[in-house]
């Protein structure tokens, strides 16, 4: 009687192992994504993004042992200040890069009438160049405000030109 039930409990410990193992076990999905990972770590092409992502999935492996590794979304919102943190570093360097793009058109502009009023011999006040700062700063907001209004003048013909295909899709449906 002791050696069945030992059997019995032997035999739903194992039934329970096998089960807890197929339960956790790697979907074909998976294991496509994990040797990509894996090829594309080996070439040394893994993207900043895949590595943070490795990086993830192997913190919550070492503080979570046995535990299956959550999906992205989870482990996104575990790690929602890290991506605010990047996001604001990632736009206050490119905030920075243009800046420094205006500041290098600002002096090669400012460097080119210098050139032009140098031919000619002829030499500006500090006034003069006050007066030249704001004209070039007023044509700069010039072309900013046209780039808006092309934008919008482009986004407004591609709604059109969408409107117009789905009447076209509607009337050959109809006929």
């Amino acid at each position: 009687m002791k050696t069945r039930a030992a059997l019995m409990a032997l035999m739903l410990t194992a039934a329970g192992a096998s089960w807890l193992n197929a339960a956790f076990a790697e979907t074909p999905y998976e294991r496509d994504q994990r040797e990509q990972i894996e090829k594309a770590r080996r070439e040394g092409k893994l993207s900043p993004q895949a590595q943070q992502m490795e990086r993830w999935k192997q913190e919550w492996r070492q503080q979570h042992p046995n535990e299956p590794v959550p999906n992205m979304g989870v482990l996104e919102k575990l790690h929602r200040d890290e991506i605010t943190a990047n996001m604001n570093r990632g736009f206050a360097a490119m905030r920075q890069r243009r800046q420094e793009e205006l500041r290098r058109n600002y002096l090669m502009a400012r460097q080119h009438q210098q050139q032009v009023l140098a031919a000619a011999h002829v030499t500006w006040t500090p006034q003069q160049w006050q007066q030249w700062d704001r004209e070039y700063d007023l044509e700069q907001q010039r072309q900013a405000e046209d780039y808006i209004k092309a934008w919008n003048l482009a986004g407004e013909m591609a709604r059109e030109e969408k409107a117009r295909e789905e009447a076209e899709r509607m009337r050959r449906a109809n006929e």
